[in-house]
């Protein structure tokens, strides 16, 4: 597989243009380059299915809009998932407990508001 081939397509089916990238790096932020000069390094070939993983776990394109690219891997295999921009709603309820509290408990709504989680 060649990285710049899938990333391009990537890019696409997540609704966006190179030029609406704005930077490649990694995760944390702290290493970037433009989508210029990211081209000839993203070029490269490598083996995208099972096995080991080949391409940095913290490599992302990040969007102008806030959405971003990051990269998933399942025993070796690996592809870019989209990511899109985090729009929260306008107020949000408090809450004062992250701790599962069983087995079925996984969701913050459903710890902190179980009876509001479970009606439909």
């Amino acid at each position: 597989m060649n990285l710049l081939g899938e990333t391009k397509d990537a890019i696409s089916r997540s609704g966006h243009s190179t030029d609406d990238v704005r930077f490649v790096g990694s995760r944390d932020g702290e290493l970037g380059i433009p989508w210029s000069q990211a081209e000839p390094v993203l070029d490269i070939d490598y083996d995208e299915g099972y096995g080991g993983q080949e391409i940095a776990a913290d490599l992302v394109v990040v969007f102008t809009d806030g959405g971003f690219l990051r990269r998933e891997e399942y025993d070796g295999s690996e592809w870019w998932e989209y990511e899109p921009p985090f729009r929260g709603p306008e107020t949000q309820k408090p809450f004062k407990l992250v701790k599962l509290t069983s087995y079925r408990t996984r969701l913050l709504v459903e710890i902190n508001y179980p009876m509001e989680a479970t009606e439909e």
